[in-house]
């Protein structure tokens, strides 16, 4: 049976296990995560193959963080609304969030339900929604990223 769900309206999944640790595997409910996680724009890991992760985050208001990373990135957005900015930086940056970036703006996208964002490598971005929103962020391992797997995996007694 498919379901969909939402932030406002979701069940959470369980997964059947045959000889197994439930905790080897990352079960995760991405709209529990994106209504109940605490912070804002924090990279909730909800899955991971080598050093490839996919990331929940619950975009509201502005990200106070550009952020700028040597390898390609891509924004699913689940729920809601976003707005993404981007700038070339003037000079070479170091991976991860950043206050400010200065260099050429290079425009925007607005994504709605169901848009995929390109987040380019070496091209410092900034994410904004006008309400809640939910995001999935296909990415590298990093240490700005948030693993959870005790507070967002079901546990089987």
């Amino acid at each position: 049976m498919v379901m969909t769900g939402s932030m406002e309206n979701y069940t959470k999944g369980s997964l059947l296990l045959i000889d197994d640790k439930p905790l080897n595997y990352a079960m995760s409910n991405v709209y529990e995560i994106g209504a109940t996680w605490p912070k804002a724009y924090d990279r909730v890991v909800v899955a991971k193959n080598g050093p490839y992760v996919i990331a929940c985050l619950r975009a509201e208001g502005e990200d106070r963080q550009w952020w700028y990373m040597p390898h390609d990135e891509y924004a699913l957005l689940v729920e809601g609304e976003l707005r993404v900015e981007y700038v070339e930086p003037r000079d070479e940056l170091t991976p991860g969030p950043h206050r400010n970036v200065a260099g050429t703006e290079m425009g925007h996208m607005v994504l709605r339900d169901g848009s995929l964002a390109s987040l380019p490598a070496r091209v410092a971005y900034r994410m904004r929604a006008p309400k809640k929103s939910l995001v999935l962020l296909q990415t590298k391992h990093s240490p700005w990223l948030t693993y959870a797997w005790e507070d967002i995996c079901i546990k089987e007694e």
